[in-house]
């Protein structure tokens, strides 16, 4: 392989950022530095999900400048975390030392490699050795050791990462933290796995199936065994913020001078219009406020890494679910969930829910053509990958799944679970889909937290599930006929009379026809009522998701907040395997009741 095309490099990021999402738990497992809080494996999967996710959406073929750019975009968009940021920061990099090309040669890209390991050591206001940024940098040496334009490609990464497994296996002589907890830097080892996956796309694989690799560096003790009195609380908040410029551009040097004095791991990545920062402060709020002074804050998040260190060491079970779960991305964080993807495929594409297409994307294709997505189950063997990483370092799982009746996801789940170790693993049918799920895996987390076992996890679930249901309504259905789930002649009579069908589930998890309403508005206010008739007026709790309806779902959860008198009803976007399913502007709330008593 002499050249690569946009295509050729969309492909091997979006299987680099698979194999992160795959390994991230691991990732979690060994991260000591420069905090013991257990989320680098969340924080880079969030970001390379956002890369790939960016690609997955693009609306037109994409020369390999262009893609690199996309993805860099998408990267400083979801960015979460020091690793994260420093990622966003070397693809942009990367991004940068491409250009406009059409095409890279060998020499071409392991140019703009090295500009995306310079790039990520000049975001960092103090870089360290035995990080990421090591491993970075002998992988960019590499490639310029190679550096000849009849190069070939695979060759040349493949060397590549040999160096980079290399510059890993350092890096506990680098950092004595790594050393004293028998670990690599967690950073670095993400890094590593996007290397082998990518490597392994350009060689030829990467056409949706997924093995387990083994990590590049034995590991010994798990850092959440740890003790308490490991916790670093001289910085106790993560915070970062997603900036604009009102005018020109970002002045990243004076920004650095202002912000450096509020803490420490201080992140500047993006370019001269956007950028995200990241740091590590006792003083979020005063943080915040000074950023603000440089731009716009678009968005922005604070985290407790204090309580992130204290939770990793004290969780023994692990929550997993799949990708058909809707729940707020805090709320999932902070249950430390693992979520196993399933696939959906219009036409030849193929792509994994949630981590390298959008909703938004997956319906801009959907618009260009009368093909019927299909979605597809995960692999027995991806919940085996997942489980037994999970075994590792946890005393047992509760795996929650859509609904049994359909999916055939919760059968592969369980057989994986019978074949890794069936009395450490729970698989239950949470017989709903979407936010009911996520309403039982938040039940369930707060019991995990409580310090319930196995046995009573698996006890609770089975009850609470009768305790919750979902309700919704969608403005058309053009996509349920499109899926044969609604005949064309029903549809049209239904679209005629302007009504608008109420969705309701069974006891199995089976949607079925609750009624219809004249009127969108209407409708929601149908879903209204049945939430009080099913709750018997006092909800638990409450959740409303969407898929493309934003307005109306938060005016939604509005009424209910105010109808029940509750503090919060969280407002989720749906997946992209829901979305697909019932199309644009669908609502729906999932309501957990109290305890019946029978």
């Amino acid at each position: 392989m002499r050249r690569i095309d946009g295509q050729v490099f969309i492909n091997a990021v979006r299987a680099g950022a698979l194999a992160v999402v795959r390994e991230q738990e691991e990732l979690n497992r060994i991260n000591v530095f420069p905090v013991r809080d257990a989320d680098t494996g969340a924080n880079l999967a969030a970001t390379l999900k956002a890369a790939a996710a960016r690609l997955g959406s693009a609306a037109a073929p994409l020369g390999v400048g262009d893609a690199a750019r996309v993805a860099a975009d998408g990267a400083l968009d979801g960015a979460r975390g020091n690793s994260g940021a420093i990622f966003a920061q070397f693809l942009h990099g990367l991004a940068g030392g491409i250009g406009r090309r059409e095409h890279v040669s060998p020499d071409e890209f392991a140019d703009a490699a090295r500009s995306g390991a310079d790039s990520a050591y000049g975001a960092l206001a103090d870089p360290r050795e035995g990080t990421i940024l090591s491993v970075l940098r002998a992988w960019a040496h590499e490639l310029g050791q190679r550096r000849r334009s009849d190069e070939d490609f695979v060759e040349m990464m493949r060397s590549g990462l040999a160096a980079a497994r290399e510059a890993l296996a350092d890096t506990p002589r680098q950092l004595e933290v790594l050393a004293r907890s028998h670990v690599v830097d967690a950073g670095g080892q993400g890094f590593v796995y996007f290397l082998e996956g990518l490597s392994e796309a350009l060689r030829g694989g990467g056409d949706g199936e997924w093995t387990a690799v083994e990590a590049s560096v034995a590991h010994e003790p798990a850092p959440a065994a740890v003790g308490h009195d490991d916790v670093d609380d001289r910085y106790r908040f993560c915070t970062e913020a997603l900036l604009s410029a009102t005018t020109g551009r970002v002045d990243r040097e004076a920004l650095q001078a202002a912000v450096t004095p509020l803490g420490e791991s201080l992140v500047i990545a993006g370019g001269d219009r956007r950028v995200r920062v990241h740091i590590h402060s006792n003083e979020p709020q005063r943080f915040l406020e000074t950023v603000a002074a440089f731009g716009v804050i678009e968005r922005s998040k604070v985290d407790d890494m204090v309580l992130q260190q204290i939770s990793a060491r004290e969780a023994t079970i692990a929550l997993v679910t799949d990708s058909t779960c809707d729940l707020p991305e805090r709320i999932a964080f902070d249950l430390g969930l693992v979520t196993v993807p399933l696939s959906i495929s219009v036409g030849d594409e193929s792509y994994l829910d949630g981590v390298d297409i959008t909703a938004e994307g997956l319906l801009r294709r959907l618009q260009a053509t009368a093909l019927a997505p299909t979605s597809s189950q995960p692999p027995v063997a991806d919940f085996r990958a997942a489980y037994q990483r999970l075994l590792a370092y946890r005393e047992g799982i509760v795996s929650v799944h859509i609904a049994a009746a359909q999916s055939g996801t919760w059968q592969a789940a369980a057989t994986a679970a019978r074949e890794v170790d069936p009395e450490r693993i729970r698989v239950i049918d949470s017989r709903t889909n979407s936010v009911g799920a996520g309403l039982l895996l938040e039940a369930l987390g707060e019991a995990i937290a409580a310090g319930a076992s196995l046995d009573e996890l698996e006890s609770l679930a089975n009850r609470a599930r009768a305790d919750i249901t979902v309700i919704g309504t969608v403005r058309n259905l053009k996509y349920a006929v499109r899926g044969g789930r609604v005949s064309p002649r029903a549809a049209r009579i239904i679209d005629a009379l302007h009504l608008k069908p109420i969705i309701v589930f069974d006891e199995m998890g089976k949607a079925g026809k609750g009624g219809v309403a004249p009127g969108f508005r209407r409708a929601l206010g149908a879903l209204v009522s049945r939430v009080e008739r099913f709750s018997g007026g006092k909800p638990l709790r409450l959740m409303v998701v969407h898929s493309g309806a934003a307005e109306e779902a938060a005016g939604l959860a509005e009424r209910l907040q105010r109808r029940f008198g509750l503090a919060d009803v969280p407002v989720v976007r749906a997946g992209t395997v829901l979305t697909a399913h019932v199309g644009p502007g669908s609502v729906s709330v999932a309501v957990r009741r109290p305890p019946q008593t029978h």
